[in-house]
């Protein structure tokens, strides 16, 4: 980008105008590995505090309640932050505050719809606190509504230096208020304490810990039309991602109990660890950076992803390759008798992540050209594969079967995302097909064992 073509976006002078999208893209990677080892470590200590302060039964318990928070946090977007990161318009002031004020807005009627659902939940799942648990739960959703958007604007321009030095703040000041609060009440109170906490504190420090102009409640027709083009696929890209992602421990806690739910999301926990460098290293660099590239100069954009993609699947497959080594071990050593059951399962799941990791490194390819409606179709097919894994892996071998299932889930999902790729002329064979055959090689190995 020269210095002209960059002075002709209404952008501020900053430290955009004197770095290359290459050295944004390192440094703000390095922040963003930094921060999430942070973020791990964090919740890695406070996972060990809360799983003594709590048996297993009541693990499990949060488990579901973090489920629906997790769900509600990811239907407060609607598209909000990929539309400003993505779009031409994505500094307009006009532009900002309509985004906010619809953000705004639905985190109320997400408040509005836990409170709603509470009932039928608890009923469903045979839950009866869930009756209280999830109004209260709603109340986070509202506070995100008034999160900035100075958070997507640093993240657009890969300033992810601030953004991970809040979220860490946030994350540090929830963490103590739960433990504190999960060892007075001895409950799920304590990460509904935490939680909200740390919800209203990353609000207040997106508004006053961030460069950039404040928000304020306005309308423009012309902003919502192009938010609304982008983000009513985003939003059911959304929800498809909650069921895909979330619906392994939804089934687990409505077919088997909430005690190896409690046990699954021990094992989950640490599988992930490497799934969500890659998901974060995605969101917070290559999102924006292919988005940039797409913009500027779309015939670097096969090489660049192949670069990307190769270093984010050694990472992943080096964690994969540990846990099936080493997973029951490592929940020896870090967790008592009562949690033993989590190793087998930490051992199916990182088989699976082999060839998951393959296909979810093109993730953010399709965001970056703006194909949401690709993306929810993938999305979908994910869903469906991975339930019906999970039921009919119950109906042949009980909780073994289930988790089976969801392991095998990345493996079926790799033809389709290979066929959206090929459409799109980014799909790569030549490094995804080597890989595939060794991780069939390591599953025949490891399976019969």
């Amino acid at each position: 980008m020269t210095k002209a073509q960059f002075n002709s976006e209404p952008e501020r002078p900053d430290q955009k105008s004197s770095l290359t999208l290459k050295q944004r893209a390192i440094r703000g990677s390095l922040w963003t590995l930094s921060g999430h080892a942070s973020s791990q470590l964090l919740r890695l200590v406070s996972n060990l505090i809360l799983t003594r302060l709590l048996f297993p039964e009541a693990f499990g318990l949060m488990a579901l309640v973090q489920t629906f928070i997790i769900g509600l946090e990811m239907f407060s977007d609607v598209g909000i932050r990929p539309s400003i990161i993505q779009n031409h318009r994505g500094k307009d002031p006009n532009f900002l505050n309509t985004a906010w004020t619809i953000q705004v807005m639905r985190g109320f009627l997400l408040w509005l719809g836990a409170c709603l659902m509470a009932i039928p939940a608890a009923n469903f799942f045979n839950q009866p606190m869930l009756v209280y648990l999830l109004p209260v739960v709603g109340i986070g959703s509202a506070i995100a509504g008034f999160n900035s958007t100075k958070l997507a604007t640093v993240n657009r321009d890969l300033d992810l230096a601030r953004l991970t030095i809040l979220e860490l703040g946030s994350q540090i000041i929830g963490i103590v208020v739960m433990v504190i609060a999960s060892w007075l009440t001895r409950s799920v109170w304590g990460l509904v304490i935490g939680g909200l906490v740390g919800s209203f504190t990353t609000m207040i420090l997106s508004h006053l810990a961030l460069p950039g102009p404040r928000n304020s409640f306005h309308w423009d027709r012309e902003c919502f039309q192009e938010l609304h083009r982008f983000g009513r696929w985003v939003f059911i890209s959304t929800l498809l991602t909650f069921l895909a992602g979330q619906g392994d421990r939804l089934l687990i806690a409505r077919f088997l109990d909430v005690r190896f739910l409690g046990i699954y999301t021990v094992a989950l926990s640490l599988s992930r660890v490497t799934a969500e460098v890659i998901n974060m290293v995605g969101d917070r660099v290559l999102f924006p950076s292919y988005a940039e590239i797409i913009r500027e100069r779309p015939d670097r954009l096969y090489l660049v992803l192949r670069q990307s993609r190769l270093l984010l699947i050694l990472i992943s497959w080096a964690g994969s390759l540990f846990f099936i080594v080493f997973g029951k071990t490592l929940i020896g050593i870090l967790y008592d008798g009562r949690y033993a059951e989590a190793g087998w399962i930490l051992q199916t799941l990182a088989i699976g992540a082999l060839v998951a990791r393959v296909g979810h490194t093109y993730d953010n390819v399709l965001l970056a050209k703006g194909h949401t409606m690709t993306i929810s179709g993938l999305l979908a097919t994910q869903t469906v594969i991975q339930l019906s894994a999970m039921i009919l892996g119950n109906y042949w071998a009980g909780p073994h079967g289930v988790i089976i299932g969801i392991a095998a889930t990345g493996w079926l999902m790799y033809p389709f995302i290979a066929i959206c790729h090929a459409r799109q002329s980014v799909w790569q064979p030549e490094l995804d097909l080597p890989l595939i055959a060794v991780a069939i090689g390591i599953a025949a190995l490891v399976m019969p064992h």
